[in-house]
């Protein structure tokens, strides 16, 4: 079997981390996670996954808007081209969209790749992952 993705998660929600790791683990990623945003720079720069799914909603508010901010404006150029999907639940709690109409694609003010409503369906986020990570 060919080594799949490495996958970094970043999300204050623990049930939500481990949920989703145990789900990519199965499909055969390469799983590692934070649960807050300076922690996911740390394990960003240590260990460079190949994607990266992150939370908007975090302790502070909008945590994740500055974190993909801040990781497209890294020295580092790999990392800061490092394919993300935002995973969130921020439409349900506000009523904000942010994909285009029906799509998952990012709207142009998020620097991402695909956004994603929680909770997330397996076999779309796989498809998803693998579609992105080729």
């Amino acid at each position: 079997m060919t080594q799949k993705a490495k996958i970094l998660i970043i999300d204050d929600d623990p049930d939500f981390l481990d949920t989703t790791k145990l789900l990519l683990l199965d499909r055969g990623y390469d799983v590692v996670t934070a649960s807050s945003p300076d922690e996911g720079i740390r394990v960003l720069e240590e260990a460079r996954p190949d994607l990266v799914i992150v939370d908007i909603m975090m302790p502070q508010g909008i945590e994740g808007f500055q974190w993909v901010s801040k990781v497209r404006h890294l020295r580092d150029e790999s990392l800061r081209e490092v394919p993300m999907i935002v995973a969130s639940s921020i439409h349900e709690t506000t009523g904000v969209r942010f994909g285009k109409g029906d799509s998952d694609e990012s709207g142009d003010y998020l620097p991402v790749q695909a956004f994603m409503e929680k909770p997330l369906d397996p076999d779309r986020l796989a498809a998803k992952i693998d579609a992105l990570v080729k």
